[in-house]
């Protein structure tokens, strides 16, 4: 259970790394077509060329969004996965404490068992004495 939390958890914040990277190269690629943008205009650009870029900018633009939206989805993911590894981290201590306080128990009537049957043997060595001395 905790080794699957712990995979579940290496899936997600590996999703939201590669959605960051993603988020990231879009940003820079959109920075960059910007530039080339505003340096054409510059000199001078055609109506074609101005349109192009327009429509291309605002598409990346679409684009990222989008990829926002799904890095926001991955960040829930990440969080939702460590709350659910933490869970279970909490159960499994719990299961240890569980199962060392019953492993104690165990040893403690193991040790009261033996205990009976080493009064159980003194008792019966002190009666037999006791009858021997008697007779």
């Amino acid at each position: 259970m905790f080794n699957r939390a712990q995979a579940a958890l290496g899936a997600a914040e590996a999703l939201r790394i590669r959605v960051q990277s993603g988020v990231d190269r879009l940003k820079e690629t959109i920075r960059v077509e910007s530039e080339q943008f505003e340096q054409e205009q510059k000199n001078g650009i055609s109506a074609g060329r101005y349109f192009y870029f327009k429509n291309h900018l605002v598409f990346l633009e679409r684009e990222l969004l989008s990829l926002s939206r799904e890095l926001e989805k991955a960040f829930v993911e990440v969080e939702l996965h460590k709350q659910a590894l933490i869970e279970c981290d909490k159960a499994v201590k719990t299961l240890e404490s569980v199962e060392a306080r019953d492993r104690e128990l165990y040893r403690l009537a193991q040790n009261r068992k033996e205990q009976k049957k080493l009064d159980d043997v003194a008792v019966l060595n002190v009666y037999r004495n006791h009858e021997r001395g008697d007779k």
